[in-house]
């Protein structure tokens, strides 16, 4: 929870800039994501909140980068480095949104849009952490900004957060979800593929085959004994460490047979060499 400072207006202001901040974060409901999720912040405090100019600046590492600035006439595009003392260094380190009402006359005050005679500052909080801050400022011509403007913002960062919050969990749900998606489709193509009789007609296991040998096996002419034998297990499911076991020979044996029925099939790969003993039988 964001703290406020103590705020001497009057109640009927108070409420009023409460109805504002409510109405600048229902603009946020629409973001897609979070690049939409900064720039629709910065637009709804200064069309809802009566602020002249705003941004949200990113932490990243010892350094704030502009995400969004609106109005976009160019300010707060360059990394602002932060260091010791800085107020704005204060507002993440506390975690407490802060009113700098002189700019010019605040050594510690780095002032992040050109311009600005006093500003806000408040923190985002996603995920128990301090990502970033919010900033707003009355324009040059603008009236100085006060403590109700910091409590405001203060209230509108802490909505903006959760907002933050359900955006990155979003996206990172549908990253998810592409991913499953993905690997979905990928067994299905294996599984597909194991499940598919058809073998390419060049390969010599279906010159054998068209000519439906009646030797009751229709591999007898391409693959000698033992690799029936591989071939059999291989249909099966078996592993190269099953069937060496089965056959009480070594992995490496077995793994040259699979080499010779590979190449005397024409098939490049384990699950053709099954559909080739599958479709064998059925022409046996």
């Amino acid at each position: 929870m964001i703290a406020l400072g103590e705020t001497h207006v009057h109640p009927a202001a108070t409420g009023s800039a409460l109805l504002r901040v409510g109405a600048a974060l229902g603009r946020l409901r629409g973001a897609a994501s979070v690049p939409a999720l900064f720039s629709s912040a910065t637009r709804a405090l200064c069309e809802r909140s009566g602020f002249a100019r705003a941004a949200v600046f990113s932490l990243q590492g010892g350094t704030l980068v502009a995400e969004s600035v609106y109005p976009a006439d160019g300010n707060g595009s360059q990394p602002y480095e932060l260091g010791p003392g800085l107020r704005e260094t204060e507002v993440l380190r506390r975690r407490t949104a802060i009113l700098v009402e002189d700019v010019s006359g605040d050594p510690r005050a780095v002032g992040l849009l050109d311009g600005a005679g006093s500003f806000v500052a408040a923190p985002i909080i996603c995920q128990e952490q301090a990502v970033g801050l919010i900033y707003a400022d009355p324009g040059a011509m603008g009236e100085p900004v006060n403590e109700l403007d910091r409590d405001t913002l203060a209230v509108f960062a802490e909505g903006f957060g959760h907002a933050l919050e359900r955006c990155v969990l979003s996206a990172r749900l549908h990253a998810h979800a592409d991913l499953v998606l993905s690997l979905l489709r990928s067994t299905e193509a294996s599984v597909s593929e194991l499940g598919n009789h058809e073998v390419a007609l060049g390969s010599p296991a279906v010159r054998v085959l068209a000519g439906k040998r009646k030797n009751g096996h229709g591999l007898h002419g391409l693959l000698t004994r033992r690799e029936l034998e591989v071939v059999a297990m291989l249909a099966e499911g078996e592993t190269n460490a099953r069937i060496a076991q089965r056959l009480v020979v070594s992995e490496d044996t077995v793994k040259s047979h699979v080499k010779h029925i590979l190449r005397k099939l024409g098939v490049h790969n384990r699950s053709q060499a099954v559909s080739c003993y599958f479709q064998a039988q059925a022409a046996g």
